[in-house]
């Protein structure tokens, strides 16, 4: 397990990034668990902190446990909305194992004082906690599994680029504007003239725009992905890219060979559009 650091359940919390203070609740997140699953949440530890979340283990009376994940203020309301429209996505249209949402607030207005998520708690620990200990035929195992997430992501259809949300009025997905980072800068959230889509075509979208999800294991078995944010309906020329897992590791030419050879037998575009450079258009 991940070493948990111990937070102080009674007391608000504040968490300073980029000079920006974000204050939370944690006694406030207490009294939501409550009313969510009618039971008393007995303590909240830290699990760990991304660059927009901070994420919290939350321990309930029956020796239950959820995840508790409070977003930092980056694109406020529609970063919060895309990520649970993406995460239903998935769950709902594909076979890629995405955690339970329990509860959600993309708003402020709520007793945690910031937006926030809960979720099912998945079994294992994160892809990167443990790759490196493992043998070359755990790699390939695990590189497998990663290859058909990225067969089955890449085949999923839309006709606009931009971020996913889903529209409680129609019951059905949308796309809307691009939820992505390199639409979070603050001074292009202030520009007006900004188009934050959705886009007709890959040209509209590169123009406007001038990761590491986290993949948790058991074993060598992937139980799920728990972060969606910043996805959406995106170019592939955008999206092909190798696992992290093998971009860290360079010189790792042995493994980088394996998955193109595996990925050239499951979907060879996907391969022909990185051998053509067009990854370094972003």
């Amino acid at each position: 397990m991940l070493k948990q650091e111990e937070i102080d359940d009674d007391k608000s919390s504040k968490s300073s990034r980029y000079s920006v203070e974000i204050e939370y609740n944690l006694e406030g997140f207490k009294k939501i668990a409550l009313k969510v699953f009618g039971k008393s949440c007995i303590s909240i530890n830290k699990l760990g902190e991304g660059g927009f979340h901070k994420v919290f283990i939350l321990k309930m009376e029956d020796d239950s446990e959820y995840i508790g994940r409070i977003a930092f203020s980056e694109y406020p309301y529609w970063k919060t909305e895309s990520e649970i429209a993406v995460m239903k996505y998935i769950r709902e249209r594909t076979s890629i194992k995405v955690p339970a949402v329990y509860h959600y607030d993309s708003s402020k207005e709520n007793l945690v004082k910031q937006e926030y998520i809960i979720m099912k708690k998945l079994t294992g620990i994160a892809l990167s906690k443990t790759w490196d200990n493992y043998n070359i035929n755990q790699k390939k195992e695990v590189l497998l599994q990663i290859i058909e997430i990225q067969y089955i992501l890449k085949n999923q259809k839309f006709l606009k680029i931009g971020g996913i949300f889903y529209d409680n009025n129609i019951r059905d997905f949308t796309v809307g504007q691009a939820i992505e980072i390199a639409f979070f800068n603050e001074k292009k959230l202030e520009l007006k003239n900004i188009n934050h889509g959705p886009f007709d075509n890959t040209y509209d979208y590169i123009f406007a725009a001038i990761v590491k999800e986290i993949v948790y294991i058991d074993g060598t078995k992937i139980t799920g992905i728990v972060d969606w944010k910043c996805l959406g309906s995106y170019p592939i020329e955008c999206s092909c890219t190798y696992p992290y897992c093998i971009l860290e590791n360079p010189d790792d030419h042995l493994l980088k060979d394996f998955w193109i050879e595996e990925m050239k037998n499951r979907d060879s575009e996907i391969i022909r559009i990185m051998d053509t450079g067009l990854l370094d258009i972003r």
